[in-house]
């Protein structure tokens, strides 16, 4: 639904339910934080550190906890799934980009 939706959706409530709606939004605060979410650092990390160990397979994290690895990636992601309610982190494990330093 969006802002103008919603707006039109107030507009058609009675009084005494703008009222309501009116006192919701008056009682949010001024600083409300912003919405958090999950930046996979910690699969990311374990990646870089395992790379050579799962390079080109499938691996299915929750965090730095390994749930499941292969060469198919539903297989993975459905083994992570039957292992943990966690929606798992699923990646396929690519060469590093870093190229070898030659030196001058």
């Amino acid at each position: 639904m969006s802002v103008t939706e919603i707006v039109e959706a107030v507009r058609a409530l009675s009084p005494s339910e703008q009222a309501q709606v009116k006192a919701l939004i008056n009682s949010l605060p001024d600083d409300m934080p912003a919405r958090s979410y999950n930046t996979h650092e910690s699969e990311r990390a374990w990646i870089e550190q395992h790379r050579d160990e799962y390079l080109n397979q499938w691996v299915a994290l929750d965090g730095d906890r390994l749930l499941a690895h292969g060469t198919d990636a539903r297989e993975v992601y459905l083994a992570a799934r039957a292992t943990s309610d966690a929606v798992p982190y699923v990646e396929r494990v690519k060469p590093s980009d870093r190229l070898p330093f030659g030196g001058w």
